[in-house]
């Protein structure tokens, strides 16, 4: 997966890319059902636990890359969607609210992703 993005060396070729953006969309779409499913825990844990235990089968993949060190990587993308979504409404206590929810949301990530690699199916 990721070997199809280490070709994407310019920011132009990075926003040429098909497979980029596609992942983006499904990372982008993954924060979002965590977030719908917050009401929900079981469904949550459920849901984002089948996600993080999907990586499994990707060649090469390793636990850090949900972080993506340093966490800007995934958190700072994910702020500025939130606030070019919110606009105005986006204030320093809505942007706190955010970063604890993508940090719960990737901790769950790695528990789903751990827990597969202790039981695989």
């Amino acid at each position: 997966m990721f070997e199809k993005f280490r070709q994407c060396r310019t920011k132009e070729e990075q926003i040429n890319s098909m497979e980029l953006a596609e992942h983006a969309n499904n990372v982008m779409n993954t924060l979002d059902e965590g977030i719908k499913g917050l009401d929900d825990l079981d469904n949550f844990f459920g849901y984002i636990h089948q996600v993080g235990a999907s990586h499994r089968r990707i060649p090469g993949f390793k636990v850090e890359y949900f972080w993506l060190s340093p966490p800007q990587k995934i958190e700072a993308p994910f702020l500025a969607a939130v606030e070019s979504t919110l606009g105005d409404r986006y204030t320093p206590n809505v942007e706190s609210i955010y970063k604890i929810t993508i940090k719960f949301i990737l901790e769950t990530l790695i528990e789903g992703y751990e827990a597969a690699g202790k039981h695989p199916t």
